[in-house]
């Protein structure tokens, strides 16, 4: 299967690889950003290698191997006049489709929009995030490694 990554686009190592490359990532998630990309081979966060492009493969959609990603969406800035309470913002930290459920766009959600695509990978919702809103806004929750 060919499948076509971007730039910042989520994936996960195979488990040869990442048992090759966990050794240097201080996290217990096996999902990582692109950071860059060529025809052979990767740059992914938290990895100080260059990765061949063998040993990535997209995350699918499952609420496994994707429970570690979360939907943090841009928001526009307040305007604040002079002696206005600061507004605070709490970041969602939930699963991303259910970020998506609490996200309404016109007389609908998020949610039911992305149940309308079927995509099966991670990295298929962003590619229509950032199409549909210029910003992906899928990060990873990242729980340290015990010692």
């Amino acid at each position: 299967m060919k499948v076509n990554y971007e730039t910042n686009d989520l994936v996960k190592l195979t488990n040869d690889a990442y048992n090759i490359y966990a050794k240097q990532v201080f996290w217990n998630e096996n999902a990582f950003h692109i950071l860059s990309l060529n025809n052979e081979s990767v740059t992914l966060s938290d990895i100080k290698a260059e990765i061949p492009l063998n040993a990535i493969e997209p995350i699918p959609i499952d609420s496994v191997a994707d429970a570690c990603i979360y939907y943090d969406p841009a928001l526009a800035a307040d305007i604040i006049l002079n002696g206005m309470p600061i507004p605070t913002h709490n970041t969602d930290l939930s699963y991303y489709i259910d970020g998506f459920d609490r996200m309404h766009i016109e007389d609908t959600t998020l949610k039911v929009l992305f149940l309308e695509k079927g995509f099966q990978y991670v990295h298929q919702v962003q590619h229509w995030l950032r199409e549909e809103h210029d910003c992906d806004g899928l990060k990873i929750r990242q729980t340290v490694k015990s010692l």
